[in-house]
């Protein structure tokens, strides 16, 4: 059973890197770091209509200085691919993704299987360095040095979240 507090070290370690923009096309699993960082006053939460609109919003914001996340279903990362390869890493602009992973175990809808099973190798195919936590201890062990890898390279990384940390989403 996934620790609820989950959420929480995530909103966490984006805060203690840094990480002050949140563009968000929102799912029931990513509205619960949403709920820390809309409380924080020194964070700002953006909802868009679609991922790559989030990346666009995150790249200007990364040209003036600021570091942003983009939080989605990784059902949107077939929205932004194009984005995140033409734009993020042709450019090198880092930007921090924070992706619920649907399409693994325990999955209740078929539509989210494909997507939810290529997600890491679509990453990889665009260098994009992930990580997978299956739980809290793995989410702060891994974490700070996956975003300053992020930042050091000035390449975007993702964060996949998995029903084993979150607890999923219940059909």
């Amino acid at each position: 059973m996934a620790d609820a507090s989950w959420s929480k070290h995530m909103a966490d370690v984006l805060r203690r890197n840094g990480i002050r923009l949140f563009a968000t096309v929102p799912d029931y699993i990513v509205t619960q770091v949403l709920e820390h960082l809309q409380g924080d006053a020194e964070c700002r939460v953006v909802t868009v209509c679609r991922e790559e609109e989030g990346l666009g919003l995150l790249s200007g914001a990364f040209m003036a200085g600021q570091r942003g996340a983009l939080l989605m279903q990784n059902s949107g990362l077939g929205n932004c691919v194009n984005t995140l390869g033409s734009l993020n890493v042709a450019s090198q602009i880092p930007v921090v993704l924070v992706m619920s992973h649907r399409g693994d175990l325990g999955e209740f809808n078929p539509a989210q299987v494909p997507v939810g099973q290529a997600a890491e190798r679509i990453l990889g195919a665009l260098d994009i360095r992930t990580i997978v936590p299956r739980s809290i201890p793995d989410l702060e062990a891994q974490a700070d040095g996956l975003i300053k890898l992020g930042y050091g390279r000035s390449l975007p990384v993702a964060f996949i979240l998995p029903a084993e940390l979150t607890g999923g989403k219940l059909g």
